[in-house]
């Protein structure tokens, strides 16, 4: 048993770590607790191919930072034939829509590597109660546990 849950940190989370409008203030601060609390061990995180490719494709300078954020979280490889079936499921019971194919992919990672929560800013249609239901729905189905898909701000650890 893990005495800390295993979050799977998906692609959107990085780019609000530097995000500068006002309006995601508290947000973006969220993010960077979150990736200082995995840097210093409170929390154990990791992501996949996915995040990185997504990262990489950013253009100029951002890409470095982006990629640079990622160096203190683990990749990890699933088989990737399971990958593209579980994210095609989750596709064609509308957990997801085909069009956010890579989101498919990512929660099809979490899934696949045990994580305990999916930490995703997509809030329109990954990160909310109903996303969470139908993919855990789907889950159950195929004999996997269920994910918490949860914001940052719901991820990070405050001490009292």
């Amino acid at each position: 048993m893990r005495l800390r849950p295993l979050l799977y940190i998906e692609t959107s989370v990085f780019g609000f770590y530097y995000d500068n409008e006002p309006r995601n203030a508290l947000r973006r601060e969220a993010v960077r607790t979150l990736f200082r609390q995995i840097e210093m061990g409170i929390l154990n995180a990791v992501t996949s191919p996915v995040t990185r490719d997504e990262l990489a494709a950013a253009s100029g300078p951002m890409r470095s930072r982006l990629l640079e954020l990622l160096s203190d979280i683990d990749i990890q490889q699933a088989d990737e034939a399971e990958v593209r079936r579980l994210s095609n499921r989750y596709v064609s019971e509308r957990v997801i829509p085909a069009s956010y194919i890579d989101d498919a992919r990512h929660a099809a990672y979490a899934t696949l590597l045990g994580a305990d929560v999916l930490v995703s800013l997509n809030l329109q249609h990954l990160a909310s109660e109903w996303a969470e239901r139908k993919l855990n729905g789907v889950n159950l189905l195929e004999g996997f546990p269920a994910v918490s898909i949860r914001t940052p701000e719901e991820a990070v650890r405050y001490e009292d």
